[in-house]
């Protein structure tokens, strides 16, 4: 059975805000067309999660479990849903964080160096302040993504402002596709 993992990217909402995520709130969507397909998931949430600011130390020289889960859950996965946030042009800090600490300092690489992706199949579902942030954050993470050795393939879901969408429910049924498509891709 295909296993996935869904990461979402979003540390929102503040303290003393309601205001939900809708990083978050669509990864319910994602989540249903997982069910759809009988896949099995995993979701991790950087809300919940005590990751450390990238100091340039190795992942495995930080010592934190919340770090270890979140390396053995994308090990353990066949493909990774990341859905994150991204403003002012760029995907969200937390984000590109986890990716710094996941790969550690990228110094005088050597050709054969062990990429901390490989092998891992990442499928984007990026929403964004406006429609610039949201695109732009796509294909930065689509580079750094790559870099790292993971195969991102073209299906992604990218939205501006979720505030301003016209028709919300063909969103998160294109989202609910992405689900069924995660379920079906090679992971790998």
């Amino acid at each position: 059975m295909k296993r996935v993992a869904l990461l979402c990217g979003s540390r929102k909402p503040g303290p003393g805000i309601d205001r939900p995520s809708a990083t978050r709130k669509l990864l319910l969507a994602v989540q249903a067309g997982l069910q759809d397909e009988g896949a099995e998931w995993e979701q991790l949430d950087l809300r919940e999660l005590d990751v450390p600011q990238f100091d340039g130390r190795t992942c495995e020289q930080y010592g934190s479990p919340d770090l270890e889960l979140v390396r053995r859950t994308l090990d353990e996965s066949d493909v990774v849903v990341l859905s994150a946030p991204a403003y002012w042009n760029s995907i969200s800090g937390p984000v590109i964080n986890l990716l710094n600490v996941l790969g550690g300092a990228n110094y005088d690489p050597v050709p054969d160096r062990f990429l901390p992706l490989a092998g891992r199949t990442v499928i984007l579902l990026v929403v964004g302040a406006d429609h610039s942030s949201a695109y732009l954050g796509a294909a930065q993470l689509r580079q750094v993504l790559t870099a790292m050795g993971a195969t991102v393939p073209p299906t992604e879901v990218v939205i501006g402002n979720p505030r301003q969408v016209p028709n919300m429910a063909a969103v998160v049924s294109s989202v609910r596709e992405l689900g069924r498509y995660a379920a079906r891709v090679n992971g790998g």
